[in-house]
């Protein structure tokens, strides 16, 4: 029976021998995996787009607001600042918040309007010296006094506006709104200045004809070609 036992034990002691000589070592494995982060990372970085100055400038500016949040000494200077939805069409957001580290002590909803205004007027005061805002959008077709004030505060930025010029359709046209201008004296008599009469005065660029003008244009040739 003792006889039996040692011969068990001693067969088991072999198996697991046998058996770890066998198997791959497992420094090997984490070595692959670490190299296939390196190379997930590298593919990311290779991805990374380009950053504009100002997308520059607004990335150091969050991560100088993040690390003020954790410095004991700073004392915050709330002010109403709005800010826009991801959605154009969406409410956006008036918050009542410390600029200098992005701290929000309160906030309420505002239209969609009120905060792409808003917007524009905090990324014009913001924005780095001489530099050219690019402003996109489908919905909207004027600035405010909010934007023009903005501006006169600024004379060394420009605002390159792309927009749609029939009203939330049509095609989409560009125009830049040159540094310096007496901004002010634009405003119509309520307070706005259009898109469509900014464009007619410092140039108004097409920069993608509308889809269904094409798809019309193409009816039209196909009906003319079939008479």
């Amino acid at each position: 029976m003792k006889a039996n036992r040692i011969l068990a034990v001693l067969f088991s002691s072999a198996l697991v021998a046998v058996t770890a000589v066998l198997l791959p070592a497992p420094v090997a494995g984490v070595a692959r995996a670490e190299e296939a982060v390196v190379t997930n990372e590298q593919s990311e970085d290779a991805q990374e787009p380009e950053l504009t100055e100002e997308e520059k400038a607004a990335k150091e500016a969050e991560e100088a607001k993040k690390a003020l949040q954790k410095d004991p000494n700073h004392k915050h200077h709330f002010e109403w600042i709005a800010i826009m939805n991801e959605s154009e069409s969406a409410e956006g957001t008036m918050n009542y918040m410390c600029e200098e580290c992005g701290k929000i002590w309160y906030f309420r909803p505002v239209s969609a309007y009120y905060a792409f205004q808003g917007d524009v007027a905090r990324r014009i005061r913001t924005a780095p010296e001489g530099e050219t805002l690019k402003v996109k959008t489908s919905v909207f077709i004027n600035f405010n006094k909010q934007v023009m004030e903005a501006l006169a505060k600024r004379p060394d930025v420009s605002v390159y506006v792309s927009f749609l010029d029939q009203e939330y359709k049509g095609n989409r046209v560009s125009f830049v709104l040159p540094a310096g201008e007496d901004t002010m004296s634009l405003l119509d008599e309520n307070g706005y200045a259009g898109f469509l009469y900014l464009g007619g005065k410092y140039g108004l660029t097409l920069e993608e004809a509308a889809v269904i003008e094409e798809n019309t244009d193409a009816a039209e040739s196909t009906d003319a070609r079939a008479e």
